[in-house]
């Protein structure tokens, strides 16, 4: 059982770095875009992934390039299709607040845009989960009852040596699952996070939803914010649309963001469209009832939150789950004040409940697979 469970786990950390380490800017913005630079990202992307998929030829032969095959095939076939379902989803949102209001002032000002829709960051939810029962059901037809190779069993032997096989699997799975974790709580959800509470709002400057461009989230922090600040962005359109962080994450991006460059300031995964149909204007809707944290404040708010998941899993692995109350109830004491404000309490609510379902969730999967340690 614990043989099983290490591929399994083996199989999924391989796919969490070839979408939330190996994937950069330059990936990350083309892919979502058409043309050459578009595909070229793409096959890029794609080729990341089967390399991180080259073990499974060693070990399984000719099924194992099979199982690659098909695993990266429809990787970047979801790839696309998740772009192109955010695109449809932002232009629709916005179309349809235009219709809504039409004319009239928002009378209840929200901090998350009257723009806002929840469909990308449930397209990036949808994109994760695609990629992973792919490369788990693929796993199950083609690998399950596959021999595997005589180099690998050599390679493994001499590797294990004279250490007592059962010891080597239970420190290798722990060490699988924990790097999993980090990947999944931190890169993962930061991007989630992002797609989710990004503020969305009809430019009053423009008619045309092409000529709308999204203003830029703040760097990442090596971690996650929590919830991601929320800036008083534009909602993108046809052309300048949410576009790929990583993963095919959806993540507001603009034409400058501060660098001059036209990338993440620091390489996060998140940057800009290269070049819109038409000039861009940047135009902020109506602003948020109180300004939502940017700069600093944002910075040190994703550190908090990367923490947080984290101090959440490890109380769920070592079965201390009470404790888990005490960590969301200590950070929504030091926000109590700021929640009289019905924009900031929207975006925190949204995004803390969105930060805290990925850390349990992704600790009970983690802890399931541990257990099967004899």
């Amino acid at each position: 059982m614990t043989d099983t469970v290490l591929i399994l786990a083996w199989l999924v950390l391989a796919h969490l770095v070839a979408d939330f380490v190996l994937q950069n800017d330059w990936i990350a913005i083309n892919k979502a875009t058409g043309g050459r630079n578009g595909w070229a990202a793409l096959s890029v992307h794609g080729f990341h992934v089967g390399l991180c998929l080259l073990p499974v030829i060693v070990a399984y032969g000719l099924r194992g390039l099979v199982y690659l095959v098909v695993v990266v095939g429809t990787h970047m076939a979801v790839d696309r299709w998740k772009v192109l379902a955010t695109r449809r989803s932002e232009k629709q949102a916005l179309e349809g607040a235009r219709r809504r209001h039409a004319g009239k002032p928002d009378s209840t000002p929200s901090g998350l845009g009257v723009a806002w829709t929840p469909w990308p960051g449930m397209l990036f939810a949808a994109d994760q989960a695609l990629h992973l029962t792919i490369a788990l059901v693929g796993w199950l037809v083609v690998l399950q009852a596959a021999t595997l190779t005589t180099v690998w069993v050599d390679v493994v032997n001499r590797v294990i040596g004279s250490f007592d096989p059962a010891t080597v699997h239970a420190v290798v799975l722990t060490g699988v699952v924990l790097v999993s974790l980090f990947l999944v709580n931190t890169r993962a959800a930061y991007y989630f996070v992002l797609a989710l509470v990004s503020p969305r709002e009809i430019p009053e400057t423009s008619k045309d939803p092409a000529d709308v461009q999204p203003v830029a989230p703040p760097p990442e922090p090596s971690g996650v914010p929590e919830p991601v600040a929320a800036l008083a962005a534009v909602v993108s359109g046809a052309v300048g649309q949410v576009t790929s962080g990583a993963g095919g994450v959806a993540a507001p991006v603009a034409a400058a963001n501060g660098n001059g460059n036209g990338t993440a300031p620091d390489g996060g995964g998140v940057g800009v469209m290269a070049a819109p149909v038409r000039q861009a204007v940047v135009v902020a809707g109506p602003p948020a009832p109180t300004a939502l944290p940017s700069g600093a404040p944002a910075r040190i708010g994703a550190t908090i939150g990367a923490f947080e998941r984290l101090l959440i899993v490890g109380f769920i692995l070592v079965n201390a789950t009470a404790a888990v109350g005490f960590v969301i109830a200590a950070k929504t004491i030091a926000r109590f004040k700021q929640l009289d404000d019905r924009g900031f309490a929207e975006y925190y609510l949204l995004g803390t409940l969105a930060s805290v379902t990925v850390a349990i969730g992704s600790a009970i999967v983690a802890q399931a697979a541990l257990n099967t340690i004899p």
